[in-house]
């Protein structure tokens, strides 16, 4: 039950990491395109909040920690970020974003503890 609430964290925190670079690839940043920017993935968003949802719910239950679960939230978030940034995106990173998502990584550990 524990890999189903932790992989629930995961895929609807990977959810919300791939919506701004869908966002930002395929549509300007004007009011229309931002409307139908959520038109046309509202979907995809409800079934990942519906899905991370589920795992907040019962990882309070099981693991008695939501800080845990939101720090692991946290650190996929930026992890999928930037590598979608850098893949998608074709952005470069730069070394201070790559220490800062080593230190998320690092306090989502410590956060399990």
């Amino acid at each position: 039950m524990k890999l189903f609430i932790i992989g629930a964290i995961i895929i609807g925190a990977s959810v919300f990491s791939l919506l701004p670079i869908l966002s930002a690839y395929f549509f300007q940043p004007t009011l229309k395109d931002t409307l139908r920017f959520n038109v046309y993935f509202l979907p995809l968003s409800f079934i990942g909040n519906v899905v991370l949802s589920w795992g907040f719910i019962q990882g309070s239950k099981t693991f008695g920690n939501t800080v845990m679960l939101a720090g692991l939230q946290t650190g996929v978030n930026a992890i999928l970020v930037t590598i979608l940034s850098i893949l998608v995106l074709q952005q470069k990173i730069s070394f201070y974003s790559i220490i800062g998502i080593l230190l998320i990584g690092i306090g989502t550990l410590f956060l399990n503890k």
